[in-house]
């Protein structure tokens, strides 16, 4: 998968970025969103494709990776999943989940497993471009 990125204006760190989100639609705006504040973002339609990038090496690896963004119900795996998998290989790469649903529980749940933030959609962009800023 390309590597996006626009050289924003703002004076800021980059982050690089990988968006799994199985919504073609959300992935795209997401990963314009992120490149257009200066970062350098990759974005995946599944939990596979993303795990494939992570095991691949070079330009764009886990090991170059900040932040990962991902959707919690995947087409192929659940983004807890996905976080576990990339967690055991990368833990110091920060995680991010986005949920359409309205559940506390949940998204506790996500954070005692280590998932940092919990974003429900429809997204609120500047919540997701300071979390990826604080990186």
């Amino acid at each position: 998968m390309p590597i996006h990125r626009h050289d924003s204006l703002i004076d800021q760190k980059t982050a690089r970025v990988f968006v799994v989100d199985g919504d073609a639609a959300v992935r795209d705006s997401l990963v314009t969103l992120l490149a257009l504040n200066g970062h350098e973002v990759a974005g995946f339609a599944t939990g596979g494709e993303c795990l494939a990038a992570m095991d691949a090496g070079g330009n764009g690896s886990a090991e170059d990776v900040d932040c990962v963004v991902c959707e919690a119900e995947l087409p192929d795996i659940s983004g807890l999943e996905l976080f576990r998998a990339f967690r055991a290989k990368h833990p110091e790469t920060r995680f991010a989940l986005l949920t359409s649903r309205n559940d506390q529980g949940a998204a506790a749940a996500a954070r005692v497993c280590g998932i940092e933030a919990v974003f429900q959609k429809p997204l609120v962009s500047r919540r997701l471009r300071a979390f990826v800023q604080r990186i």
